[in-house]
């Protein structure tokens, strides 16, 4: 019996040690693919940027807006609206890829939303209109049937629709 529990954690080791590798050579591989192919997009998205920035001052003088968080402070949760596996998971990817901070991924509370929308909490607009265009999504709103609590924390929700 002593052998047989001694067996049983070498494999449960084992096991543990080989996930953890595969997962991370796994991991890599998907990183690189992804970033690939969201070369094609990031420029049009750092264009934008640009431009924004070099707007004129007058825009200031205006009632104060709230400020735009770089993207590596900006967090976001993805959620799956249309149903299809793995959609928030791709998108996520994307998401981190432009350096957002992805708090986590799920389902919507449903999978009928007809096209993807970017949700966010109050003081978030400007970060929602920024995560939007850089994910090609043209609906921005602030948070509606998700709660502070479905957002684990974060400031915004991507919701893939179909």
């Amino acid at each position: 019996m002593i052998a047989t529990g001694i067996a049983a954690v070498e494999l449960f080791i084992l096991l543990l040690i080989g996930f953890v590798l595969g997962a991370k050579a796994f991991s890599d591989k998907t990183e690189t693919a992804t970033i690939a192919a969201i070369k094609r997009e990031v420029p049009q998205a750092a264009q934008t940027q640009t431009s924004n920035e070099q707007k004129p001052a007058e825009t200031s003088q205006k009632k104060e807006e709230p400020k735009l968080l770089p993207r590596g402070r900006t967090s976001v949760v993805i959620l799956n609206g249309n149903g299809i596996p793995g959609a928030a998971a791709v998108n996520a990817d994307k998401a981190h890829s432009l350096r957002y901070i992805v708090t986590a991924t799920g389902n919507a509370p449903s999978t009928d939303f007809a096209r993807s929308m970017v949700m966010f909490r109050p003081g978030f607009k400007p970060a929602a209109q920024r995560l939007a265009e850089d994910m090609g999504v043209k609906a921005v709103t602030p948070l509606d049937g998700i709660s502070k609590g479905d957002l684990q924390g974060a400031q915004l929700a991507l919701i893939i629709g179909g």
